[in-house]
């Protein structure tokens, strides 16, 4: 069985990117490194696609500091986040821990981050792939 799942990076300047990460809870240093930041926030997708094999929150995670960094707004990450206040910098997206509340991230299968980044073109067509 192959180990490996994915986070979704949603990019400010356009385009989507899968990123490989091993199975389990990706760590917290890991995760900062890949928004090269020392401080993330956790907010979560209030629509998603029906997952298989799964019923937990799919979440994206910003730089909490995009703000004062200046970073360009992010179009997806500011429509997910539905209070017309933007969102800066690009995002990953992946699921939460079984406790969604808590702070762990877990990448998603193969299966699933196909899933996930079909559904995100439909919904967002005019993002650059």
């Amino acid at each position: 069985m192959d180990a490996t799942r994915y986070l979704i990076r949603i990019c400010a300047s356009g385009g989507m990117e899968r990123t490989a990460v091993e199975a389990g809870a990706v760590p917290q240093e890991q995760l900062q490194m890949l928004l090269h930041t020392d401080a993330l926030e956790r907010y979560r997708v209030p629509v998603r696609p029906e997952f298989p094999d799964t019923d937990r929150a799919l979440c994206y995670l910003i730089d909490a500091r995009s703000g004062d960094r200046e970073l360009p707004m992010n179009f997806i990450g500011t429509c997910f986040y539905h209070t017309g206040c933007p969102v800066c910098g690009d995002l990953l997206l992946g699921f939460s821990g079984a406790d969604a509340d808590g702070t762990e991230i877990f990448g998603l299968t193969k299966v699933q981050s196909d899933l996930l980044l079909a559904w995100l073109h439909a919904q967002f067509p005019a993002f650059p792939e």
